[in-house]
Formats: structure tokens, sequence, C-alpha cells
């Protein structure tokens, strides 16, 4: 293997001037630095990436660390990232391991977290002596970060105000929500939407929460399967999210309470489809018995027929600005703390209109 001392001693110059050379790292004379690329082209000589990452402390490598391979809005994020960092001369890894202690041997400058929680989970444990840049997708869930992360913020507020007007428009008065988490959760989704159904339900408001997780469903052998409501000694999710899945479950269980509510806001995208699932298994329609509105605006929600409607997040802008506001941190720029993702209603053929 040709060395970077090899074409130092062919061009007559130190190694040091090589080095400036072939990584434009600083000054060299025209005509020197075209003499020396000419040699090393000639010699065969070509740097090695990682010794190179080694030198300079930069491995032109960022990290998006979320166990959800099976969620299309996370694939999505995914390609907003891949796009941003390669305009950049960068590579985004991926990977689907909630190990952190394997960070620690991952040749990565920085890390994209999916979500807050697992963002203070990381800051709680390895993150505590493992000072990386961080960032991290939010989705307006409380979470008091130990140590300040950049956020791309998504206003879960604004999005639930944008379902429910979206069915109001349309006549529903009566309006479900379907969730993998229980009545007491603090997520926004939840909190949004009783703040706005509240008016209507009074104290029924709990009868309209289908919540599929343990906690609301004691008893319910069916619930058993989804491992993922199990925890870890730390607190992690011993499994990714079967959002589909729980879906499927939380259309079982409108259609046993024979609930009067004309339609439904799904968790996200993949929760609404395994409701369409279901509902068509038993004979329901969507949207000519209930309707059903997502949130993602994924691109998952091509493959239903009919089309989804949706509360679209743009994931892969939101990607794109997470990988772009790291990669500002790491040339030193200044950055926002908090920067909020664009989100819209993205209309299908799911929701009817009745009146």
């Amino acid at each position: 293997m040709v060395t970077r001392k090899e074409v130092a001693l062919r061009a007559g110059v130190s190694v040091s001037v090589v080095s400036r050379a072939m990584n434009n790292s600083g000054y060299v004379e025209a005509e020197k630095k075209k003499r020396i690329l000419a040699i090393a082209e000639e010699l065969g000589y070509y740097p090695h990436p990682v010794a190179e990452a080694l030198q300079k402390r930069r491995t032109k490598q960022i990290l998006f660390f979320c166990k959800d391979l099976k969620n299309s809005f996370y694939i999505d994020m995914y390609r907003g990232m891949v796009e941003a960092a390669g305009k950049r001369d960068y590579m985004v890894v991926f990977n689907g391991s909630m190990d952190f202690e394997k960070i620690r041997n991952a040749m990565i400058d920085g890390i994209i977290m999916p979500n807050e929680g697992i963002t203070q989970h990381y800051l709680d444990t390895v993150g505590r002596n493992y000072r990386l840049p961080v960032v991290s997708a939010s989705y307006g869930n409380a979470e008091g970060f130990s140590r300040a992360v950049p956020r791309v913020e998504i206003d879960m507020v604004r999005v639930m105000e944008l379902a429910v007007r979206a069915l109001r428009e349309n006549g529903h008065r009566r309006i479900a929500l379907g969730m993998p988490y229980p009545f007491s959760s603090m997520d926004a989704r939840r909190l949004s939407f009783c703040s706005l159904m509240k008016e209507v339900y009074g104290d029924r408001l709990k009868e309209y929460y289908i919540g599929v997780h343990r906690e609301d469903m004691a008893g319910d052998s069916r619930i058993l399967s989804f491992l993922e409501d199990e925890r870890r000694e730390d607190g992690m999710q011993l499994m990714e999210e079967d959002f589909f899945g729980k879906g499927e479950l939380a259309a079982r269980l409108f259609a046993e309470r024979r609930l009067d509510a004309t339609a439904v806001v799904a968790f996200n995208d993949e929760f609404a489809l395994g409701m369409c699932k279901a509902f068509h298994s038993m004979g329901l329609w969507v949207p000519e018995d209930i309707s059903i509105i997502g949130i993602d605006g994924s691109s998952a929600r091509k493959y239903m027929d009919p089309l989804l409607t949706s509360v679209g997040l743009f994931p892969e802008k939101q990607g794109a600005k997470c990988a772009d506001i790291l990669l500002d941190m790491l040339e030193g720029k200044k950055v926002k703390y908090v920067s909020g993702s664009p989100v819209q209603l993205v209309k299908g053929a799911s929701v009817r209109k009745i009146r």
C-alpha cells in the first residue's frame, strides 16, 4: 500500500504538505499541489477514509438512532436526512437497536434521536459521559432534557385541531380517538383531543378514548401479544411498537363498545391502516360506516383503498431539518434550540360527509 511518505519523497516535500494538498486543508502553492496530486495518482495513492477520520476527528457520518424499522414515518424521515446530509457530503447511518452502549464504538460525529422520550433516556444514561452533539425530533411531549438539545418540533396540538376540524366540517360531532397508550398518558395527542372534545362528552370522555394498552385493558388477554408494553430494567421498551396490530385491536374494541361515534382519529397512519383492515374484516366499510383520519401523511397511506385522509407531518422535511441542524452544530454555527416543522391536512377519501 502506497503511503503519504512515499508521495512526499517523490515530490520532494514534507508529509504535512502532502496532507494539505490532498485534503484542501491549508495553503499549498498551486503548481506544487498540482504536482503532488499527479504523483499521488501515478503511484496509486488514495487517502484511507478511516485514517482520515481518525486524523481529523471527523467521520462524515451521523447516526439516526431509531428502533422502529417497520414504521414508514421513520423511513420517510430517514430519506429526508439522507438527502440533506448528502448535499453536505455526509452519510446517515441507521441503527435499529436500542442498545445505547453500542454508540460508544460507532464511528459517528453526532446523533439524531426519533423522539423526546428516547432522547431523555439517552441523556440520563450513556449521554451523561459521552458528549456527542444530539438533535431530537419532537412532538410536543413534555421532557425536561438534562442538557440543552436542539429539537425539531411538530405542534401536535395544532395537528389534533386540524384533524378534529376536518371531521367537524364534514358533519361529525361524535369522534373517538384510537391510541396505543393508556388514558393516563400525557401524550400531546391525547391532551389536545380531550381539550377539544370535553364540551361534547363531558364526564363520558374516557368512553370515546380507545387505549390499546395493558393499563386500560387489564384482564383482556388480547393485549398480552404486544410485548412493547413490557419494559426492560432500564425502563426502555423491549420491542418496537406494533401500531398496525394495535390499530386492528382498536377497531374491534370500538365495535364491541357499540360507540355512537361516526369517526375516529387514529394515533398515526399505521394505526389507522390497522383499524381499516379490521373494520373491513368485520363488514364495516370506510368511509360508508365509519370515517377515519390518520396522523403522519406518510408514504404508507397510499396503500389503502380508499386513500387515507391524514394530517401530514411531512417526515422527510422534519428529517432534513434535523440533519441540517446537527451538521450546523458540527460546523460550529449558531442553531436555534426549538425549530418548527410544517403540518397540513392531506385529503384522501376515508372521511365521509354526513350532512
